[in-house]
């Protein structure tokens, strides 16, 4: 469903980061095109959160898609830049802030979803049953949980290319 390509998402921001850390070995100075490519993934990272607060999921997931695309077109183009990592004590707090916060999402999301797809299950059950009352309110339920459960998942993303952001916010200076 729409969750599991938040899984796979969050999975790729995961690998990412650690494709970011491990890095590869050649040194190069950033391009002024790196530099804008960095501040439209820091914007689109921003509009994503915006509109998660807005409870525009959709407008976030395609936000939060084209920072991923960004900083993963970053991390190509300058894998140096986590072997030679060096964040503050500041820094490094939010980095693991940010990536229990990213696990801690990313595990109510799949709780909700699960939850979700039991009352979907529960729900077709008893319309067989003919409860088509009690069917109608599970499925109520269970569409609100798996809403919850994008917005956990989205969330996730989020705080996962945060950190993203955190590795390259050099370009920014």
């Amino acid at each position: 469903m729409l969750t599991s390509r938040f899984r796979l998402l969050t999975g790729l921001g995961l690998l990412l980061t650690f494709l970011l850390v491990v890095g590869c070995a050649t040194a190069q100075a950033a391009t002024p095109k790196q530099v804008q490519v960095y501040k439209e993934a820091v914007a689109a990272l921003d509009a994503a959160e915006k509109k998660l607060a807005a409870n525009d999921v959709a407008g976030a997931k395609t936000q939060l898609k084209e920072a991923n695309a960004l900083f993963a077109k970053l991390q190509q183009d300058l894998p140096e830049k986590m072997k030679d990592l060096k964040l503050t004590p500041q820094q490094e707090a939010q980095w693991l802030q940010n990536n229990k916060l990213g696990a801690d999402s990313s595990a109510q999301g799949d709780k909700l979803e699960r939850s979700g797809q039991a009352k979907l299950q529960q729900g077709e059950a008893l319309e067989t049953q003919g409860q088509k009352d009690m069917a109608t309110k599970l499925r109520q339920e269970a569409k609100r949980e798996l809403d919850l459960a994008t917005q956990a998942h989205v969330k996730a993303g989020i705080y996962h290319l945060r950190n993203m952001q955190l590795a390259y916010s050099s370009l920014a200076q």
